[in-house]
């Protein structure tokens, strides 16, 4: 389960972070349109959905005013009215309208003249006395005009008795006495359409709002945070994206700019004109941004992690490679050919505009006296212009045919092969450079035979004087021994036998060393390769070394399969190679720290690496590997400098790669062989 979340991580990132963007992007464009494109009396209309008391709203003040001029113009109009003004089984408005103390319309029994005679459950009386309006709501008398000026049913009541006489104010009405009580909690009607369908609406447009305009932008935060939290999630998301569209064809990304650019520009010309224009005609072209948006955002996400790759992927760029790889198999002299070719090639283009303006020329009258030269000129301009192209062709292709000469000399030389002289014709664009190769080649051939002169003399030098020092050496070591052998000897006798027996032995075993480098420089070290187990190998020398590891203050954690790991090598000289590296290893490690030695498996090789913390520290551009060379010149611990050197004399002549690299005090060794298929005599072959 953990591994199937890890794995969708990346996904549900990528949705949020896409859905949050959406979503505030569409509820900021809904909140704005809202502000530029409505009109004040729909924004308060808006707000009153969220009013506790519906007697609040600007639509009840709204109904209020209607009923209430509808009772006024039923009272003072000279028509004949066949049914009442007002529903009269509408419980939920109570009205009662007298004119010159008659009553004319009412649907109650109940007195409306007074705050004390209203019904239990209506909180609301409105009286009209003839000139002027008084309400009370809950026990409460309302200040119906205010500054006495009237400014809207958004803002004020809509009754009669205003300063600036903005509602409508009938001279008549002065003899109409009206009331209206509304009730607290309307009640269902089938009257028409009253305060309770007032009560539904606003719950209705409450709840519409609130998942139109509250719910997007909160869910979108929510979403984005989700996304903060999990971003190196969508970071992944976002290059597994890159990935694959890294893998789409560049022509076909940049065909696909044009649709992205005249998407774009239809939806900025949307948002201009719904927002700006007022033109909700264009609401579709403007929700084009989101689309738009992402669609860039795909582009930019590319570009990010594919921008020094984009040309790996271009049919234009692949055409341009395959060529280039045909042309690798050419010769330099066909590849400048051919350039010079398609030079000229693009050249014809300008000859044919310049042919094709000669029946021009010739239907132009008023040159009629100069249209032959002008003719002729430009036939010969033409011809001029190609003969000189041809010329050059051709001159090119001898300094071509002379370069590829020149290259094939230099490949030769460079390859070892016995060349002579190179000699080019005269006159050749190429004959100094000749000359000046043969002089650079005479030099090199006589300082590289100075060289490996050099070189063998020094080597049968070392080579002879170790030999000589062998015999004597042997002397010094046995005579050592027979001292040590010696009883009755004074105590400060014995410890200098004991120091001439070490410095004895070690001198004995860099003699050896020195002969056994000066043989495999010279080609004369024997190896007898055979197949043998590389991990069984390392097991014995880890073996035959367990009291020098025990004794090191560095540990040892060696990592070697199980199985056995064949490869083809002297078995010897690679027991010395991990003999020399280990005690190296052992001598130079941090003390305390830990030696790692593992054998791996890297395509069709076994490497084993060697990886420990130098004690001191390393100097930098240090070849460790040549002969008497050392980590520290101060160090007087007895070392030759020769450990590295035989390692790595030693793996190249069993037909291994020896590499050394050192990372700041990491020293690490790598010792690799190709594995076999071979197996010792004594060890059946794999089924």
């Amino acid at each position: 389960m953990d591994t199937k979340l890890r794995s969708i991580k990346p996904a549900l990132a990528l949705l949020a972070f896409v859905l949050g963007v959406s979503l505030l992007l569409y509820s900021g464009a809904a909140w704005l349109f809202l502000l530029t494109n409505t009109s004040p009396s729909t924004r308060v209309s808006l707000l009153d959905a969220f009013q506790a008391d519906y007697q609040n709203t600007s639509l009840f003040r709204r109904m209020l005013g209607e009923d209430l001029y509808a009772l006024l113009h039923y009272a003072t109009s000279t028509e004949y009215y066949s049914s009442a003004p007002l529903a009269e089984d509408d419980t939920d408005l109570l009205y009662h309208v007298e004119k010159d103390g008659r009553l004319l319309a009412s649907n109650t029994s109940a007195d409306l003249s007074a705050l004390d005679g209203l019904p239990e459950g209506y909180n609301f009386l409105l009286i009209f006395n003839g000139e002027t309006a008084s309400i009370w709501k809950d026990g409460q008398e309302v200040n119906v005009y205010g500054d006495g000026f009237y400014r809207g049913w958004e803002e004020d009541w809509y009754v009669p008795g205003y300063a600036n006489g903005s509602t409508h104010d009938e001279a008549e009405y002065a003899q109409v006495v009206a009331c209206l009580a509304a009730a607290k909690d309307p009640a269902s009607s089938t009257s028409g359409y009253g305060f309770y369908h007032i009560v539904q609406d606003m719950s209705r447009m409450r709840v519409l709002l609130i998942w139109l305009l509250v719910v997007p932008p909160a869910a979108g935060v929510a979403l984005l945070v989700w996304y903060i939290l999990w971003r190196r999630y969508k970071r992944r998301a976002d290059q597994a994206i890159a990935w694959f569209t890294g893998h789409i064809w560049l022509e076909l990304k940049a065909a696909l700019l044009l649709p992205l650019v005249f998407l774009w520009s239809d939806a900025v010309t949307g948002c201009i004109g719904l927002f700006i224009r007022l033109n909700s005609s264009l609401l579709f072209w403007a929700l084009a941004v989101l689309p738009a948006f992402w669609w860039s955002c795909l582009y930019l996400n590319d570009v990010r992690y594919n921008f020094g790759r984009l040309r790996a992927h271009s049919f234009c760029a692949a055409c341009v490679r395959l060529f280039h790889r045909q042309a690798l198999a050419w010769s330099v002299q066909q590849r400048m050919d051919r350039r010079a070719v398609l030079q000229f090639v693009l050249c014809i283009p300008f000859f044919l505009v310049c042919a094709a303006q000669i029946p021009g020329l010739y239907s132009r009258r008023y040159y009629t006296g100069l249209l032959p030269l002008l003719l002729a000129l430009i036939c010969l301009g033409g011809a001029a212009l190609i003969a000189a192209q041809i010329r050059l062709m051709t001159a090119n292709r001898k300094a071509m045919a002379d370069m590829d000469r020149l290259l094939t000399h230099i490949q030769a030389a460079g390859a070892g092969q016995p060349v002579g002289s190179l000699e080019l014709p005269e006159g050749s664009d190429l004959a100094d450079a000749a000359a000046s190769l043969d002089q650079m080649e005479k030099g090199l051939r006589t300082a590289l035979i100075e060289q490996m002169k050099s070189e063998r003399t020094k080597i049968e030098l070392i080579a002879n004087v170790s030999h000589d020092l062998k015999t004597p050496l042997t002397s010094i070591v046995s005579y050592v021994e027979l001292l040590q052998q010696e009883e009755g000897l004074p105590e400060h006798v014995r410890d200098y036998i004991r120091i001439l027996a070490d410095k004895s032995q070690r001198l004995q075993a860099m003699v050896r060393d020195v002969f056994e480098v000066s043989k495999a420089a010279a080609g004369n070290l024997p190896v007898t390769v055979e197949p043998l187990d590389y991990a069984k190998l390392l097991r014995q020398t880890l073996a035959d070394m367990s009291e020098e590891i025990e004794r090191a203050s560095a540990v040892l954690r060696p990592s070697l399969p199980e199985t056995p790991v064949w490869i083809e090598a002297d078995g010897d000289r690679l027991y010395r190679v991990f003999q020399n590296l280990i005690s190296n290893a052992l001598k130079y490690a941090l003390d305390g720290s830990r030696i790692y030695l593992d054998l791996a498996l890297e395509e069709g090789q076994a490497a084993a690496v060697i990886r420990n913390i130098s004690r001191d520290e390393l100097p930098q551009g240090v070849d460790f590997t040549q002969r008497f060379v050392r980590g520290d010149s101060s160090r007087t611990d007895g070392g030759s400098g020769l450990g590295l050197s035989i390692a790595r004399t030693f793996t190249e002549a069993c037909g291994g790669s020896f590499s050394l690299r050192t990372e700041a005090d990491l020293f690490t060794v790598r010792v690799a062989f190709p594995l076999t298929n071979r197996r010792p005599a004594e060890v059946p072959p794999a089924v």
